[in-house]
């Protein structure tokens, strides 16, 4: 019975351990996921770029959140080749109005 008791706390524990771990090193996600806010944004042009002897393009894209001015940033998302999506292409921009550095870009279905 003493066994079963001190087995049944230290799983508890472990899993106790692992599920704040888990919270403290994905606390941004879980915020993003809770209070991300979304807004209309667009492509306004593309950028090259050569990595490794193979050229990508890198949408800029412009959106304007509430509360906030308008924002301009360069996509980590890039297309080999040509650019998938004309300048001017509609988007949805979803980001964190604690911190406008965290945001996804929601490309259009082709």
């Amino acid at each position: 019975m003493e066994q079963s008791l001190f087995e049944t706390l230290l799983y508890s524990f472990i899993i106790l351990a692992v599920s704040v771990t888990g919270m403290i090193l994905y606390r941004k996600e879980i915020m993003f996921l809770l209070r991300g806010k979304k807004c209309q944004g667009r492509i306004v042009n593309w950028m090259s770029a050569v990595v490794g002897g193979k050229r990508y393009y890198y949408p800029m894209i412009e959106f304007t959140p509430e509360g906030f001015e308008r924002q301009l940033f360069r996509a980590e998302d890039r297309c080999e080749g040509e650019p998938m999506f004309q300048p001017g292409t509609e988007v949805v921009v979803k980001y964190l109005p604690s911190d406008l550095e965290y945001r996804k870009v929601i490309y259009p279905k082709r």
